[in-house]
């Protein structure tokens, strides 16, 4: 694993998660499209929000890596479905696929989202509880509390020393996801419940690990396109990802 400097790593976890929570506090957080992870939300982090009831989303994302120790890339598909068979409740599933012929692709992942009763009025009321669930046995499943755009997630399960987790930074210490993560997303501005036409919207987001910036634009047709960059992840020993994300996605 390549050491990195400790400058950006403070950064991304002390400084920028209080300058996202500022923003957070003046920007709409309605949140509308899948994740790279799968759930509905900003970039890389669940939202208090779901799918619409009776409603299908797809998204496939896709991010590059160089392979730690060489010089070789690849890259990541990650193909994200989800569904809400009545209101407030969202399923979902997510594969990655990897473009190396001679690497093991990553196992799916299932998700859920819930929507709690709000604890009063407006956005920063609203309380969502999910999990995202990983089918290799060691890797890490990761349950989240979400408060208008504020999260904690719990990471558990997987094998230290060779498994990963979705949410979260990585012990180099301990050779495994931290268990406690803090998740902060916001986006600016919101689409609003019934507005048509199309709309540029843009995302900040801190998934405990890397702080990532993005670009939404989105038509009440129901399709998007997205891009985002992100910083370093602690994550390089698994795969040392490029900055650039991009992605589409669609709902019926």
């Amino acid at each position: 694993m390549q050491k990195k400097s400790k400058v950006p790593g403070f950064f991304a976890k002390n400084l920028f998660p209080a300058m996202l929570a500022g923003f957070t506090l003046f920007s709409s957080v309605l949140s509308a499209g899948l994740t790279v992870q799968g759930p509905s939300g900003f970039i890389q982090v669940p939202s208090h929000k779901t799918v619409n009831a009776k409603e299908v989303e797809l998204a496939v994302h896709n991010r590059l890596y160089q392979v730690p120790g060489t010089s070789d890339e690849g890259y990541l598909t990650h193909m994200a479905f989800a569904f809400s068979p009545f209101r407030d409740l969202e399923l979902g599933l997510q594969k990655a696929i990897d473009s190396r012929n001679s690497a093991l692709d990553p196992d799916p992942t299932l998700n859920f989202k819930v929507r709690l009763p709000s604890i009063g009025e407006g956005e920063f009321s609203e309380l969502a509880f999910g999990g995202v669930f990983d089918t290799n046995p060691n890797n890490y499943h990761t349950l989240y509390l979400s408060l208008g755009g504020f999260g904690v997630g719990w990471n558990f399960g997987g094998n230290p020393g060779s498994g990963m987790a979705n949410f979260g930074g990585y012990d180099q210490g301990k050779k495994e996801p931290e268990s406690l993560c803090l998740l902060i997303g916001a986006e600016f501005p919101g689409r609003k419940p019934g507005e048509r036409g199309y709309r540029s919207q843009y995302f900040l987001d801190y998934n405990g690990d890397v702080v990532s910036a993005g670009w939404r634009y989105s038509s009440h047709r129901g399709f998007w396109v997205d891009a985002a960059i992100h910083s370093p992840s602690s994550y390089d020993a698994f795969y040392d990802y490029r900055p650039l994300i991009v992605g589409l996605g669609a709902n019926f």
